[in-house]
């Protein structure tokens, strides 16, 4: 699956922050034993959503929106989410969630954040999409 454009992730995510990702914490027995299951028996016809792990994060810089002070962060656990690995920098694009104790999901299209040149331009072209959507009054 292909990220959307970054520009487009900055327009329509409500949270666009730098975190780091002090800690994650696995599935529970229970939400490992579901996940076995549905890969094993898939029921048909029926929408599922499979449990994510959760990460403890500090949020480094909000750049849109806020991260809810001790918010867990999803990491999901299949090829299809986003995984997110303990001691690691990202720049998270992420609705903000219906309940306060619901995790906040990263969306398709957050990235790592290290020194490559790749990471180095996404970061700018993230900066220069937020300030060309919020341009400085004369």
């Amino acid at each position: 699956m292909r990220a959307p454009p970054i520009a487009e992730l900055v327009q329509t995510s409500d949270v666009v922050a730098i975190v780091h990702v002090d800690r994650i914490h696995p599935l529970t027995a229970e939400e490992a034993a579901f996940t076995e299951r549905i890969f094993s028996d898939p029921p048909l016809n029926v929408p599922i959503r499979l449990p994510s792990q959760s990460a403890d994060v500090t949020v480094m810089r909000s750049l849109k929106g806020t991260v809810p002070k001790g918010a867990r962060i999803g990491s999901g656990t299949t090829s299809c989410d986003v995984v997110l690995m303990e001691g690691r920098d990202y720049l998270i694009f992420a609705q903000t969630t219906a309940e306060s104790g619901d995790k906040i999901e990263p969306r398709y299209g957050t990235f790592i954040i290290d020194q490559g040149p790749e990471s180095l331009a996404a970061l700018a072209e993230v900066e220069h999409s937020l300030s060309s959507s919020n341009p400085t009054p004369p």
